[in-house]
């Protein structure tokens, strides 16, 4: 029995995209543990995980101003956003360095499985002589060289190859914000979305939790046998409330049901009859019954909408969710809409094709039918495993 570490930023949709694969790893007879900078227990203890911890001590909770109204006005302005991500992806690294080295001596891990954006990992597992493996939460690993945007140039100006280069890493690459590894690189997607990776890169498809999220909370009940309209911003920067402000007026007289997962129903005020809001749902359970998703474009949401065949209108907010919205509609398997600059009736005519149309969840269901020929988690411990001594 080998141990696989795996070393995941700290935010849900950051740690679900590990989970598929850390189940398969146990079925396997592996011991499988998890690292991250705060307490994750609560997301991972689901899959019967535990979060490493050093000298038995409990690591911090997420800071408070990491979601909500507090992080969407960080993000919402651009000089705050660049700053968070250079604090994230350099400032914290010498202190990750030490934090996750002393996690490896005390659990003796055959190889980490990391987060491309966790700097550290590539660092401390160079020091210890231990494969790395970049298991992306992003498409970043996939995304031309052709392509800008806001991100891509804030992450091009940092000094990464400076800073790993200080602890002995002179050959490294980077895309958009992943540190991609000598090991394995995997990208939770395939050519039906994005078309030929790079060299070196996996497309396993997506790695979905084997266990069911279910009892996080009640399915929500649906009150006629109209169409699902699920919409949901993430866990971070859901509190958005013009944009479901105008989706709840576009929506308002179409022949379905809708339901807001929306982290603070109290952000949205009145709804039209055939719309609900819930501070969260169970993502995979409504996707199943859903005929439409709207998203920010968060790569989790994407990738799960997808794995379901179920199309996609996002509206990016920030980070690498233009990248994601532009996969998506260059895909034909949904749209991409501004929702806080789109009019009531821009957004109406928006929903109305991708319901109406059946050419969006055609193509969502045959990169569903890819991604489930590509063998996702069962193929990813494949290759982990080819690594282990």
């Amino acid at each position: 029995m080998s141990t696989v570490l795996f070393a995941v930023l700290s935010e849900r949709g950051h740690i679900h995209p590990f989970l598929g694969t850390a189940e398969e790893l146990a079925t396997r007879g592996h011991r499988v543990l998890f690292d991250a900078p705060c307490d994750v227990r609560p997301a991972i203890a689901k899959g019967g995980f535990e979060q490493a911890l050093i000298a038995g001590r409990p690591p911090p909770p997420l800071p408070a101003g990491a979601r909500g109204a507090a992080f969407a006005s960080l993000v919402a302005d651009p000089s705050r956003l660049a700053t968070w991500i250079a604090e994230m992806l350099i400032d914290t690294v010498p202190a990750e360095v030490e934090r996750l080295g002393a996690v490896v001596a005390a659990t003796k891990p055959s190889v980490i499985v990391a987060d491309p954006m966790a700097y550290a990992a590539p660092i401390v597992a160079s020091r210890e002589g231990l494969p790395w493996v970049a298991l992306s939460t992003s498409l970043n690993p996939v995304v031309p060289d052709a392509w800008e945007s806001a991100l891509i140039a804030t992450t091009r100006a940092l000094p990464r190859r400076a800073l790993l280069s200080r602890y002995g890493l002179d050959r490294v690459a980077f895309r958009v914000s992943d540190c991609l590894s000598e090991h394995l690189t995997i990208a939770l997607t395939t050519p039906a979305l994005v078309g030929s990776p790079p060299s070196g890169v996996l497309l396993p498809g997506a790695a979905l939790p084997l266990r069911s999220r279910a009892a996080e909370a009640p399915t929500p009940h649906r009150t006629s046998g109209h169409p699902l309209v699920f919409m949901s911003l993430g866990t971070q920067i859901y509190h958005q409330p013009r944009m479901f402000q105008v989706v709840a007026e576009a929506l308002a007289g179409l022949q379905v049901d809708a339901l807001f997962a929306c982290g603070d129903p109290s952000q949205l005020g009145p709804l039209p009859a055939n719309a609900r809001a819930v501070a969260y749902a169970p993502q995979l359970e409504v996707l199943a019954d859903a005929a439409l998703m709207i998203t920010h474009g968060g790569a989790n949401s994407v990738t799960e909408a997808l794995t379901l065949g179920v199309p996609l209108l996002v509206s990016p907010i920030c980070n690498d969710q233009p990248h994601n919205a532009r996969f998506v509609a260059e895909s034909g398997a949904g749209l991409s809409c501004d929702l806080a600059t789109a009019s009531v009736a821009e957004v109406r005519t928006a929903l109305q094709r991708l319901l109406e149309d059946p050419t969006p969840r055609a193509r969502a269901q045959e990169i569903a039918a890819s991604y489930a020929a590509a063998g996702g988690a069962r193929t990813i411990a494949d290759h982990i495993e080819g690594l282990l001594p």
